[in-house]
């Protein structure tokens, strides 16, 4: 069994004597190496240094559901044999040109290169073969052959990718292989192997308002309740909407962010936990139907807000990731409501997110704001976070939905002058089915301070659920 490790945070340790005898195993591959004997005389050497049982790797397992066609990945690794998987394994042949990429062109090298090795073993459509993207996927795989994460290498490139329900997406950058780094990268594999996956961290934002940003953090983590997750919401927003639309008060906990701030600064992670818990309300919600489900907040005050975003000694940005990073192991899903202002709080969510919703109604304004936050702002971010930690290295693109829509369909004019700006802006990630149409339902459940979803015959409800199955409960694969 391996030491449970923390999130690897840099290249700064000096190599173990294991660490170094996989780096001398290493230097000795050639640069022109087949995938078999990747695989065998370098990777099954590696999983030994971690101390993982040979019996606990699987090579070659047909793990597709019956009626599906072959998926065989080239190698399953278990934590427990009376469990599914914790890591599925893709290996590609080595070869020169990849060696010879300097790092700082290696991504893009790895996404274009003839032979589309790296795309080959995540398993691109274009490909034509099945990789990563097809192992992780639910509809395909058989629940006891399925695992939370999974890896693409080929002794140059590296890059972890994790599945939440339906969802995939990466949970490294693509990184080269180095001398330097192949210690880190042992870390990574031993993290996913023993580190319980924790919840997924979204939020939907855009920094023009009037697109539903609170209305929809509420009811996708209504729905996500309904279906049995465990689900977080936190009100970052100092006008408090989430917690009023629960029919809630912060008002119960107005110190809890100064409290936790001091004791993640002074390392006091388990005071910091038990004050959070203590800081988190709870509330049932019956539906129509006669179910029910269960809604956690974590809300503050407009001045517990307000002191923690401009406290002079406090820097909220990594606070509140530290804060998150304890709340993740109790929940499925964590998500997170701020105002439209690029402030403090909202970079703080923006860092701390392993993923973004976009909302974006039919006017030029939201569409142009919600673009820019797709094309630039969550890569940029994206990039200083995997400098620092190159786990969880969001917030990655989950796309754009449009919200808050009228109940007509958009014209024809309007169509084109869209699809015009999709054009201008060379938008290539993805844009939901499901349109949240505004209807008066909406507003009556405001009124009564429950999520619409509560009203199961409601066609709102039904957006909701269709939407909450496009995004996270059904296959959805997602790179940028």
């Amino acid at each position: 069994m391996v030491a449970r490790p923390q999130a690897p945070q840099g290249r700064t340790a000096r190599p173990t004597a294991a660490q170094k005898r996989i780096i001398d195993q290493w230097l000795q591959i050639p640069t022109d190496y087949a995938e078999r004997n990747l695989g065998a005389n370098f990777l099954h050497p590696l999983l030994n240094e971690l101390g993982v049982p040979v019996n606990h790797r699987s090579n070659e397992v047909r793990i597709s559901k019956p009626g599906e066609s072959g998926l065989i990945p080239d190698l399953l690794i278990y934590q427990h044999l009376d469990e599914p998987p914790a890591l599925a394994i893709e290996l590609k042949r080595r070869i020169p040109l990849l060696f010879n990429t300097p790092e700082q062109d290696f991504a893009t090298v790895c996404q274009n290169e003839p032979l589309k090795l790296y795309r080959r073993a995540v398993g691109y459509e274009e490909t034509g073969e099945n990789g990563i993207r097809q192992y992780l996927d639910p509809a395909l795989v058989k629940p006891e052959c399925l695992a939370p994460y999974g890896l693409v290498f080929n002794g140059d490139f590296f890059q972890l990718w994790r599945r939440v329900d339906g969802l995939v997406f990466p949970f490294t950058p693509i990184q080269k292989v180095t001398k330097a780094n192949l210690p880190q990268l042992m870390q990574q594999i031993a993290y996913c192997l023993h580190k319980p996956p924790g919840a997924m961290v979204v939020s939907a934002w855009n920094q023009k308002g009037g697109v539903a940003k609170t209305t929809n953090t509420l009811n996708i983590g209504a729905v996500l309740a309904l279906e049995g997750k465990r689900v977080l919401l936190i009100d970052l927003d100092p006008q408090n909407d989430l917690t009023h639309g629960l029919g809630l008060s912060p008002l119960p906990f107005p110190d809890y962010l100064a409290s936790v701030s001091e004791k993640v600064q002074s390392r006091e992670t388990e005071a910091a936990k038990a004050i959070l818990d203590t800081a988190i309300q709870s509330k049932q919600f019956p539906t129509s139907d006669k179910r029910s489900y269960s809604l956690s907040l974590l809300s503050a005050s407009r001045l517990a807000l307000e002191a923690f975003r401009d406290h002079p000694n406090v820097k909220p940005v990594p606070i509140f990731m530290q804060l998150i990073e304890l709340l993740k192991p109790d929940f499925d899903y964590i998500l997170i409501d701020t105002s439209p202002t690029p402030d403090a709080l909202t970079y703080s969510m923006l860092y701390a997110c392993d993923a973004v919703l976009t909302p974006v109604d039919f006017g030029g304004k939201a569409l142009r704001h919600g673009l820019h936050l797709h094309q630039s702002v969550l890569p940029e971010i994206r990039q200083r976070r995997s400098q620092r930690q190159p786990l969880h290295s969001g917030p990655w693109n989950l796309g754009l939905v449009y919200s808050n829509c009228p109940a007509e369909k958009m014209g024809k004019v309007l169509e084109t002058a869209i699809a015009q700006e999709f054009k201008k802006y060379q938008f290539a990630g993805k844009l939901y089915e499901t349109k949240l149409r505004s209807f008066a339902q909406v507003q009556a459940a405001d009124f009564k301070q429950v999520p619409v979803i509560c009203w199961q015959d409601s066609p709102v409800t039904k957006l909701y659920n269709d939407l909450v199955k496009e995004v996270f409960l059904s296959h959805n694969f997602m790179d940028g």
